[in-house]
């Protein structure tokens, strides 16, 4: 594993992790482009995804296809935080939880949207718009005793699309 993980983003460390897996880039190229990126004044830094396009080693399309992957891993991890809470609290059914994160992947895979878990239960009228308010305002009480923020996607993959 390499040294610099534990100095990169929970969203960088999920990219890299998906660069490796689903693109021809080897670990030393990969080590390379993320060096550099945090040897950057991280004032002028751009994000790591610019980086790889930037370099060369990765085409437009590409980064754009493995931010949405990364994008949607965050959001479904949270999504499925914040699913157990419903079902503790008897809202639903964890088969139901179930089906829904069955849809929200076939989702993405199929048009690439990324829908959240909560807009799909209450489209469907599994879950009130109230019912889902007082999870998130528990699950971002959660968050902040830990110091930490929900997820968003990051990287809008629209800036990653040639310009002009």
């Amino acid at each position: 594993m390499p040294d610099y993980l534990d100095q990169l983003s929970t969203y960088d460390s999920v990219l890299v992790a998906l660069v490796l897996k689903n693109s021809s880039l080897n670990q030393s190229q990969v080590d390379e482009a993320v060096l550099g990126f945090l040897a950057a004044d991280e004032d002028t830094r751009a994000d790591l995804a610019h980086r790889f396009v930037e370099l060369g080693l990765l085409s437009r399309t590409e980064m754009y296809r493995l931010v949405k992957a990364r994008n949607f891993a965050l959001l479904r991890k949270e999504d499925k935080r914040i699913a157990r809470r419903a079902v503790r609290k008897g809202y639903i059914s964890r088969t139901r939880i179930n089906d829904a994160l069955i849809f929200q992947k076939q989702l993405f895979k199929a048009i690439g949207n990324i829908k959240r878990l909560h807009e799909i239960l209450i489209d469907d009228g599994s879950l009130s718009r109230e019912q889902v308010n007082a999870i998130w305002a528990e699950y971002r009480e959660y968050l902040h005793r830990r110091g930490e923020r929900p997820a968003e996607a990051r990287t809008d993959p629209a800036l990653l699309k040639k310009q002009g």
